[in-house]
């Protein structure tokens, strides 16, 4: 119980790269049923390319291990990009809420593998969100 008081404290937080959005824009409700919403959304995140660290039903936590992004960004950051998704589902009044908090990093030391949090301005934090959130709602469709 307390690893996962203090994982919801440190979620709600948000990280580096999207603690400027409210929990409102990093988050979307479906008037779906838990089971089959949580399901989806770690079959669409696993399906994206990124490893699922943890994903407890009974807590609604996932967590993803880093993915190496785009040469897109590589390219605009001089050096490797990776990003992780921990997403928090939970029973809703109106249906089940999904909660995802993103870290977007940064290669600081390519050699030592250092990496850095990434700020993002909202309006690039809203369009990871707003992608991810478009391809979990293509998964919750089938």
């Amino acid at each position: 119980m307390k690893r996962s008081l203090l994982f919801f404290a440190v979620f709600l937080a948000g990280c580096a790269t999207t603690q400027s959005l409210p929990v409102e824009d990093r988050s979307r409700t479906y008037d779906l049923d838990y089971d089959f919403v949580f399901d989806a959304t770690v079959q669409m995140l696993a399906e994206q390319g990124f490893a699922i660290i943890d994903a407890e039903k009974d807590e609604g936590i996932i967590n993803t291990d880093f993915r190496l992004e785009s040469s897109f960004l590589s390219f605009l950051s001089g050096g490797p990009t990776r990003l992780k998704v921990s997403a928090l589902v939970s029973n809703a009044p109106n249906g089940t809420r999904v909660l995802l908090n993103f870290d977007l990093q940064d290669v600081e030391d390519d050699v030592r593998g250092v990496y850095s949090s990434r700020s993002l301005t909202p309006r690039a934090a809203r369009r990871y969100y707003r992608d991810f959130f478009g391809l979990l709602g293509d998964y919750l469709a089938q």
